[in-house]
């Protein structure tokens, strides 16, 4: 019997319905500081939603499949769960659970009845803060890049680069790192430079978690021989990653905490806008990594540089127009990366924050509600205010600002030197709890600082790129073979057969009757 193979592409007719970091679950490994309180004491997580009817977040605590806590949010009634301060082994963990497998550390936020939600963890000590903000579902994958800002200080014992890894899927994950420089040095537990081989395998269950610290002063290789090290599964994990504490500086030992939480390679975008902060040009600066080979990086337009997979560049602040806060800088790239943000709160270098930012594209959200308490960490009042893409065509009148005050007028309007799709506001002095509202797509961060803490946080974008994942029965021959979307996640389906459209094929699954291109 002859049998015809299947030649398959796959084309997404949908909008996913949820948005930006709203999800019913959220993952946070736990990450290294380079000593207990010199970059974190004081630490919390805000929950807030657009759920206007009051619902329970359970909390989950390492491998425990008992919840620890119970949280009731609303829109009006954001939720803060509070944890022990310092090196507590269950955000931030000790030298003594460095470098190996941990069954206790790490935290699930999970809603009882799918209803969904944000998650933005902020922490401080006595001159340091940062935040970071759970990417919910769109933050479980099986390829990453670590993230993070070149350590150029020195002389701080505090200065490191850290990720953190939780298994989230049922049995047994396989974790490879490599992709670093063969002279980088990491943490194993009480040795600052145990663990020297070239590439890592590890190997986790569901909920537990793995921590790497590449501590600054261990060797001169630690400044950046780490960033861009690929991370890569056989099944599903969430990471976070950055420096606690970072050095941006050459030659100076201004420091502060800058962590974020990334997607997988499979979620990238192309087509990035930043707007500046209160910080100076070598402060200001955008963090390119690549994923493919011969990636070109274009700032407004023009050719800037080309990287490879794993490699980095870092965008002078020198390009932002204007060259003040509320400047904007229009990023965009020829193959997929990751890009990281640092901005600063004040002109001091060490006020400094770090947001992994999403890409631009049409199918933004169109609304923000809300960042809860957005002056507060944990019990610190921070100057916050918030920063906003939007659409050129939608109009100001229909974009809405509130805070507890009342409706705030836009400020500091900007265009985006390289594109006319696109604008920027930025919208110092909020208080309380803090919402947008659009009639057309838009991506929102926020900036705080108090003293010689800066913080930053950004909560917009990246439940709206479509992830298409496919199987197919029959081992892709004729007759017998059915082809899945696995996902079901996706509100429209429409199957095409040599171009032409498939009347009734409008649900996940397509059983192909011959040979042809399919999409």
């Amino acid at each position: 019997m002859k049998k015809y193979y299947l030649s398959l592409f796959f084309l997404i007719v949908s909008f996913i319905s949820v948005q930006a970091q709203l999800s019913n679950v959220h993952y946070l490994p736990p990450l290294k500081q380079g000593g207990n309180n010199q970059a974190i004491r004081q630490q919390a997580f805000y929950l807030s939603t657009p759920e206007t009817m009051a619902f329970n977040v359970n909390v989950f605590q390492g491998t425990n499949i008992t919840a620890i806590a119970t949280i009731n949010i609303s829109n009006t009634t954001p939720g803060q769960y509070n944890i022990a301060d310092g090196d507590n082994n269950i955000t931030l963990v000790t030298n003594t659970n460095t470098g190996i497998v941990l069954n206790n550390s790490g935290l699930r936020f999970q809603s009882e009845n799918g209803e969904e939600f944000y998650v933005n963890y902020r922490g401080r000590s006595s001159s340091q803060a940062t935040s970071l903000t759970s990417k919910g579902r769109q933050a479980i994958g099986t390829l990453f890049k670590w993230g993070g800002r070149p350590n150029y200080g020195n002389g701080q014992n505090s200065l490191n680069a850290t990720l953190g890894i939780m298994a989230t899927d049922p049995g047994t994950t396989t974790i490879n790192i490599y992709g670093y420089g063969t002279d980088c040095e990491f943490r194993l537990q009480g040795d600052n430079d145990g663990i020297t081989d070239d590439t890592l395998t590890i190997t986790l269950t569901q909920g537990q978690t793995y921590v790497l610290e590449a501590w600054r002063n261990a060797t001169i290789a630690n400044i950046d021989c780490w960033l861009g090290a690929t991370i890569q599964s056989d099944k599903k994990i969430a990471i976070s990653n950055g420096n606690l504490n970072g050095a941006p500086r050459i030659g100076s030992n201004n420091r502060d905490a800058l962590i974020d939480q990334p997607v997988p390679e499979n979620v990238l975008g192309r087509e990035y806008i930043f707007i500046r902060g209160n910080g100076q040009n070598d402060i200001e600066t955008p963090i390119i990594i690549g994923t493919q080979n011969g990636t070109d990086i274009f700032v407004g337009g023009v050719l800037e540089t080309t990287i490879n997979t794993g490699e980095y560049y870092v965008i002078d602040g020198s390009n932002y127009t204007p060259a003040a806060v509320s400047g904007n800088m229009y990023v965009t790239t020829s193959k997929e990366v990751y890009a990281y943000q640092h901005l600063a709160g004040s002109g001091s270098a060490f006020t400094g924050g770090l947001n992994f930012i999403a890409p631009v594209n049409c199918l933004l959200p169109d609304r923000l509600s809300n960042i809860s308490n957005i002056r507060d960490v944990d019990g610190a009042n921070f100057n916050g205010g918030i920063t906003i893409v939007a659409s050129t065509t939608t109009p100001n009148t229909n974009i809405i600002v509130t805070d507890d005050t009342g409706t705030i007028a836009l400020a500091n309007e900007q265009a985006v030197i390289g594109t006319g799709d696109w604008k920027t506001f930025y919208i110092p002095g909020l208080t309380g709890n803090v919402s947008v509202q659009s009639t057309g797509p838009i991506a929102v961060g926020f900036l705080g600082v108090s003293g010689a803490a800066g913080i930053a946080g950004y909560f917009s974008g990246f439940d709206t790129v479509p992830v298409v994942e496919l199987d197919v029965t029959g081992g892709g021959c004729l007759p017998g073979a059915d082809v899945f979307e696995i996902s079901s996640s996706f509100d429209a389906y429409q199957w095409f057969q040599n171009g032409v459209q498939i009347a009734g094929a409008i649900t996940n699954v397509f059983t192909p009757t011959e040979p042809g291109d399919f999409l």
